[in-house]
């Protein structure tokens, strides 16, 4: 028997950073985000010993301890430790060991949230092995707790509750501890329009997001007034964008992302590199009508709203200042868990096709 779950990866549109502490806290924060169809996996196999082995596929390591024991937070698979924290059963002595197996498919630091992504899918797996009923409003909120409160990852909110609920959605934060999410219902021919125009562009480097988030809080705590005013602007463009979005205006979606990403840009002088600000001119000279990069910043993937015929021509420059284009789709779809037993064995004289 193994237990295993999923949780998609997402794109962040517009109104990332509004959910950062102490914005969020004192004005309110708004996201507009969708999930796409890269996961991040956990898998669960259990053992007949009380070891604990956690592999990460994507980056060839392994930890294992006993159950008895909470490894410290020692920066190696932190956030791992803190969701078998929460998650294993209270009774340690009824506990057997367990294989817990990792993989996403956008490595850390791609600005795709796949961090949250993998705690979200850990904690669905470790749920649905121990027959925990969670709705998507308590996982993102633990997974949320586990990031930010146990282990002191600094960041916002959108992407657990992004993970968790999939699809198109609005999200409102009232504070750190009160968010609304609000899915968005757009035109299936309007999805399909957006989605057909949309490049990802990785942009060669990942980034460590924490420097960056880090020098945006200091701004707001510093109560910086470039800052909070930039943040209070990409919180009215994310309204733009969801109106937009919702009456097919997509044209005018992909000004307002070319708006959000240079009000971005103003939170920290840390959001974009040279090398980001020449892909992203040259991509509009040549015909994209706008975009950004995606997550806080830095590196990672950018994606660009570019109308198909002038697609070749910017994914041909693109590919000249050593970017990679890859496909994407849209997933309506949040974190999905289940367990499976495999059979072995021939199928029964009853069971086989006549």
């Amino acid at each position: 028997m193994i237990f295993r779950a999923r949780a998609p990866l997402r794109i962040s549109f517009a109104g990332g950073g509004t959910d950062l502490s102490p914005y969020v806290n004192d004005r309110g924060g708004l996201v507009l985000n969708a999930t796409i169809d890269r996961h991040a996996y956990a898998t669960i196999r259990l053992r007949e010993d009380r070891v604990i082995s956690v592999k990460s596929l994507d980056f060839k390591t392994s930890l294992d301890f006993s159950v008895d024991e909470h490894p410290p937070f020692d920066g190696s698979l932190d956030l791992i430790k803190a969701c078998l924290r929460r998650l294993q059963p209270d009774r340690k002595e009824d506990v057997s060991g367990l294989e817990l197996y990792l993989e996403t498919e956008a490595p850390p630091g791609s600005g795709l949230g796949a961090s949250s992504a993998l705690v979200v899918a850990t904690i669905g797996a470790l749920a649905v092995w121990r027959g925990l009923r969670l709705d998507k409003y308590e996982v993102a909120r633990l997974a949320w707790e586990i990031e930010r409160l146990d282990v002191a990852v600094p960041g916002g909110l959108q992407d657990q509750y992004s993970a968790s609920f999939g699809g198109f959605n609005l999200i409102e934060f009232r504070n750190e501890r009160e968010a609304l999410v609000n899915p968005l219902r757009i035109e299936p021919h309007v999805l399909q329009e957006l989605e057909y125009n949309m490049l990802l562009v990785y942009t060669g480097a990942t980034r460590a997001s924490a420097r960056i988030i880090s020098s945006q809080i200091a701004g707001l705590s510093g109560g910086q007034s470039d800052v909070i005013e930039a943040m209070d602007r990409m919180k009215a463009l994310t309204l733009e964008a969801k109106d937009a979005l919702l009456t097919g205006r997509l044209s005018d979606f992909a000004e307002i992302l070319h708006e959000e990403w240079q009000a971005k840009k103003r939170t920290s002088d840390a959001v974009t590199t040279p090398l980001i600000d020449e892909m992203y001119d040259e991509a509009r000279r040549l015909g994209a009508v706008g975009g950004k990069v995606s997550g806080a910043g830095g590196g990672g993937f950018m994606f660009l709203y570019c109308p198909f015929d002038r697609r070749p021509a910017v994914t041909d420059r693109l590919r000249q200042l050593e970017g990679e284009i890859l496909p994407m789709a849209f997933t309506p779809d949040g974190m999905q868990a289940w367990s499976w037993a495999e059979r072995r064995g021939a199928p029964s004289l009853a069971q086989r096709p006549s």
